[in-house]
C-alpha cells in the first residue's frame, strides 16, 4: 500500500494507491515471535536456552523496532515539511555516472514500500536525493536579484545612454525601490553600481532636456516661470548622489533662469 500526500488548497491531503510488495523483505514483530517459538520448540533438550535469553532477545527486538518506527516517523515529518519548499535535487545516472541537479518546489510527497519520494516539476525523486532546501523568501530574493541583473545587462553603457531608454531605466528604478532591504541585499555590488550610474545619467539627460526647452535668460519671460519652477522641483527631488550627475553648467543655467524670473517679477511689480 503506497500513501500519497498531495497539496490541495494549501493543505496536505492523503490518498492511497495499491502497490505490489515482495513478501519476506522485512522481519516484523509477528515473524520474530514465530521464529522465537520455533527456536524454543526445536532447541536441544539437553542444553535448553534459558528464559532470560529469550526475554533479552525479545526486548532487543522490541527496542530496535521502536527505534526504526521513530526514525521512520521523523523521516516522514521531514518529507512532509518539504511540501511547498524550494529544493535542489541531485541524481546520478546509473549508466553514465553523470550527476544532474534539478531545482523547483516540492508539489507533494509519496510513500511507497517504506520509501519516501518527493515530486518536483512533475518528476519523482527519492528523499535521499535532496541536496539543498531553500527558504521561499530566500529564493524569491535570489530570483528577483537575477532578474534585475539581467535587465540591467540589457541596457547600454552609461556613456551611450539616450532618452530612448528613459522608460526602461525608470521602470528599473521603480522595481529596485519596491524591493525590501533583504531583497536588495542579494543584488551584487557591480550590478548595483552599474544601475546607479545608469539611473543618475538618465536623470541628468532628463534634466538637460527640460532645460533645453526653456529660452535663455536673455529671452525669458514670465510665461516661462512655471517651467523654471518645475525644473527646480525636479532638481530638489533628486538624491545627493543623483545631483552629482547634474553638470555644474546645467545647474548654473537653472540659477540664472531663476534670477531672471525674480528680476522680471520685480519689474512687473
Amino acid at each position: 500500500m503506497a500513501l500519497v500526500q498531495a497539496v490541495e488548497n494549501g493543505k496536505i491531503t492523503e490518498s492511497t494507491t495499491e502497490t505490489t510488495t515482495s513478501a519476506g523483505n522485512d522481519l516484523g514483530y509477528d515473524e520474530f515471535l514465530q521464529l522465537l517459538c520455533a527456536e524454543m520448540q526445536y532447541q536441544d533438550p539437553l542444553e535448553p536456552t534459558s528464559n532470560t535469553e529469550y526475554v533479552a532477545q525479545l526486548a532487543t527486538f522490541s527496542q530496535m523496532e521502536s527505534m526504526l518506527n521513530m526514525q521512520n516517523s521523523i523521516e516522514s515529518t521531514k518529507a512532509n515539511d518539504l511540501v511547498g519548499k524550494y529544493v535542489i535535487v541531485k541524481t546520478t545516472s546509473e549508466t553514465t555516472g553523470e550527476t544532474t541537479a534539478v531545482a523547483g518546489f516540492v508539489d507533494y510527497v509519496q510513500y511507497e514500500n517504506n520509501q519516501k519520494y518527493i515530486y518536483v516539476n512533475g518528476n519523482r525523486y527519492s528523499l535521499d536525493d535532496v541536496y539543498q532546501v531553500a527558504d521561499t523568501e530566500y529564493m524569491e530574493a535570489v530570483s528577483l536579484a537575477e532578474a534585475f541583473k539581467a535587465s540591467v545587462a540589457k541596457l547600454p553603457d552609461a556613456d551611450k545612454l539616450t532618452l530612448a531608454y528613459q522608460t526602461d531605466v525608470e521602470n528599473l528604478a521603480t522595481v529596485y525601490n519596491g524591493l525590501t532591504s533583504y531583497q536588495q541585499s542579494y543584488i551584487d555590488s557591480d550590478t548595483l553600481a552599474t544601475f546607479v550610474k545608469l539611473d543618475g545619467t538618465m536623470k541628468s539627460l532628463v534634466f538637460d532636456n527640460a532645460l533645453s526647452q526653456i529660452p535663455s535668460a536673455d529671452e525669458l519671460t514670465l510665461e516661462n516661470k512655471e517651467a523654471v519652477e518645475a525644473l527646480r522641483k525636479n532638481y530638489d527631488s533628486l538624491t545627493t548622489t543623483e545631483k552629482t550627475y547634474i553638470s555644474k553648467d546645467s545647474y548654473d543655467q537653472l540659477t540664472a533662469l531663476e534670477a531672471k524670473i525674480a528680476e522680471l517679477e520685480k519689474k512687473a511689480g
